[in-house]
């Protein structure tokens, strides 16, 4: 009865029907599956690739900094970081005690600190050596150097300052990531840092990359090197150089900066208290008033603008000239001076009379003479932080106060790297050079602009000389064996931040000089904050000035210029009045003493060494005269202070080596 059921004709064709429609919806469905799992499914190959794809960003190495020979100041050393997937991490807990004991935390707290939506995390970074024997102990890494599941061993660089602390204020230093944080490493980052690039890698089924696309769109660029000016083996010799005269002035800190004249290169510079982590290079960021040496620069716009000439006088007013009810004073109580030449006036480093030097020039040629100099305005090193310190804007509202005291540095700012740039125009004939600490190419064009004539730097120079050479100058210290030192002690008040006046106990001691005649000028800074006890400039900071000029001859083999000197038997006074020199043992000066020196110099080459005869010394200071009769390696006695007004033997008579010469002075 079932069977004849089944086979009626309408029973057949249902069964058919409901046969036909599963069989194409199965058919359906196979199409479908295939088509979305063999041929293309846009979301499902999205998942896909989430699952087993991923993206590296491959750092590039970081570019070196270099010193001037080379000397690498900064390089990078391969490390290595743990690093894991939280997500991972979390779905173990063996995993996540592990890492727990290897950090040194509980498995709770550490859960706590875990993101599961996160797939990467860092959780130590640059592990040292005996770390990873740690990690060894504790099960992190495994004897046959596999780890946990979702914790890895991440490869990458750190930064290395192979010279310790030389330099590491200007060098600076970065962070974790090798980006730059300050100095050198900051300015440079964009060329040290290099290009990044992204690449495509197959993970395996524990997350891990296996297979790194070897065409990646965007191409890798390692860091550019920077050779730095700086000189590596100097560097260190000046640092040390300083910190010991900050230890025997017991000042609160100091600074050297050596210069060559003829380019702006930055041969070395130091600062100390200098460690790892001081975000500014003081030379460029802080500013001061220069005191005394700013003296110098004066007289050489002066000169420069016709003003005065370096023979001419101006009245000291005998040791105090009131201005606007104000007393301005020598730097010592004894010193009283009439009629001073503008030699004489550096050599003594007279207030007074750079006071009347800058009230004869006038406000507006005043400031501007000091603009041609550079101050007011950075000087183009380029590195952040740099300021440009303050001069008067308006010439018409500075009184005559204020004039005075810009003549003897005060009332403005100035930044060291400044002074030094303003000194190397005096050091080079006239041109103010653009400072730099990036080494310069062979044929690099660079700014060197002319700001003074070549006869107001030369006067400016050799009135310089006298602060060292002279009888009364202030930088006898700075003087180095073998060399002509011009040069500038300068003993600045501070202002006391709580009284905003003048302190009377804090000091800034300064000696900025050079070598004359050498065939590469070289120009240094000396500077101390706050020497205690003896604070004057010329027992402070010229005597660094000394040590820091011998490691730079010596380092860069610099001849000397001058023969060995010949001590001066001590000057002691006469016993009785000297009496008033003859008409005919009197001349009237009419060239430089300079000039008179180098026709003394020359008329000994002339004449027969075996008959010389006595060259004329009148006008002359004992050293100008010693360096005149050193040829004939005399034995001097010397009477009296001053200038020579009368010597014996007389000139023009018949002399030989190793005779007694005796000459007199006077003021």
């Amino acid at each position: 009865m079932a069977n004849t059921y089944y086979q009626t004709p309408a029973i057949r064709i249902r069964l058919s029907l409901v046969i036909m429609v599963f069989g194409l919806i199965s058919a359906g469905m196979l199409v479908r599956s295939t088509w979305l799992q063999i041929i293309h499914d846009p979301k499902l190959a999205k998942l896909a690739r989430r699952q087993f794809e991923s993206k590296i960003i491959m750092k590039p190495r970081r570019g070196l900094i270099l010193d001037r020979t080379g000397e690498p100041l900064a390089i990078n050393l391969e490390t290595s970081s743990l690093a894991g997937s939280p997500a991972k991490i979390l779905k173990s807990r063996t995993t996540l005690t592990l890492l727990a004991h290897a950090l040194g935390t509980t498995p709770q707290a550490l859960k706590k600190r875990l993101d599961s939506k996160k797939s990467f995390a860092w959780f130590e970074r640059h592990v040292r050596d005996e770390r990873m024997d740690q990690f060894r102990k504790l099960g992190i890494i495994r004897a046959n150097g596999e780890m946990p599941e979702g914790i890895w061993i991440v490869k990458e660089m750190k930064r290395v300052y192979p010279h310790g602390e030389i330099a590491t204020s200007l060098i600076g230093s970065v962070n974790i990531d090798t980006e730059g944080l300050e100095g050198v490493e900051l300015w440079k980052n964009t060329l040290l840092r290099g290009k990044s690039a992204s690449v495509e890698a197959f993970k395996d089924a524990l997350g891990r990359p296996t297979l790194i696309d070897s065409n990646p769109q965007t191409k890798m660029v390692d860091g550019e090197n920077i050779t730095l000016s700086i000189d590596s083996s100097l560097q260190y010799s000046v640092e040390e150089a300083l910190i010991t005269s900050i230890e025997k002035s017991r000042a609160d800190s100091g600074m050297v900066i050596v210069m060559d004249s003829s380019n702006g290169e930055i041969l070395a510079l130091a600062q100390a208290p200098s460690r790892r982590g001081v975000k500014k290079v003081t030379a460029i960021t802080d500013g001061y008033e220069p005191g005394s040496t700013m003296k110098p620069l004066m007289l050489a716009s002066a000169l420069n603008k016709g003003v005065i000439r370096i023979q001419d006088q101006l009245f000291g007013h005998y040791g105090k000239l009131t201005i606007q009810k104000r007393t301005i004073s020598e730097a010592e109580a004894h010193e009283k001076f009439g009629m001073i030449s503008m030699k004489r006036m550096i050599e003594v480093s007279s207030n007074v009379v750079a006071a009347q030097l800058a009230l004869k020039m006038g406000a507006e040629r005043t400031v501007q003479g000091l603009r041609e100099f550079g101050f007011g305005s950075r000087t183009g090193i380029a590195m952040p932080g740099e300021i440009a310190g303050w001069m008067p804007s308006q010439t018409k509202k500075i009184q005559p106060l204020t004039l005075a005291t810009i003549g003897f540095g005060q009332s403005i700012m100035v930044t060291p790297l400044q002074m030094i740039r303003a000194y190397s125009s005096l050091s080079n004939g006239g041109y103010l050079v653009e400072p730099t600490l990036i080494k310069r190419g062979e044929k690099e064009i660079f700014k060197r602009i002319p700001v003074l004539k070549a006869a107001a730097a030369r006067d400016a120079t050799e009135a310089l000389v006298q602060v060292t050479e002279g009888e009364k100058g202030t930088g006898h210290l700075a003087r180095v064996e073998g060399y002509l030192i011009a040069g500038k002690t300068g003993t600045a008040q501070t202002v006391d931040p709580r009284t905003k006046k003048y302190s009377t106990s804090r000091h800034i001691a300064s000696f900025i000089g050079y070598p004359v005649g050498v065939k590469q000028p070289i120009t240094i800074l000396t500077l101390l904050d706050n020497p205690r006890g003896i604070y004057y400039a010329g027992q402070t900071a010229a005597p660094l000035f000394s040590t820091v000029l011998k490691q730079v001859v010596s380092r860069f083999s610099i001849p000397t210029t001058e023969k060995i000197r010949i001590p001066l038997v001590e000057s002691t006074p006469s016993p009785a009045p000297v009496k008033p020199a003859q008409v005919t043992d009197t001349v009237q000066v009419a060239q430089s003493s300079a000039e008179i020196i180098e026709q003394s110099l020359e008329s000994t080459k002339e004449v027969n060494l075996d008959h010389p005869v006595m060259p004329s010394v009148i006008g002359l200071t004992p050293q100008e005269a010693m360096r005149a009769l050193r040829p004939f390696l005399p034995k001097v006695q010397v009477h009296g202070f001053g200038l020579i007004h009368k010597q014996s033997p007389e000139s023009g008579s018949m002399i030989a080596k190793g005779l007694d010469v005796t000459l007199h002075l006077g003021e």
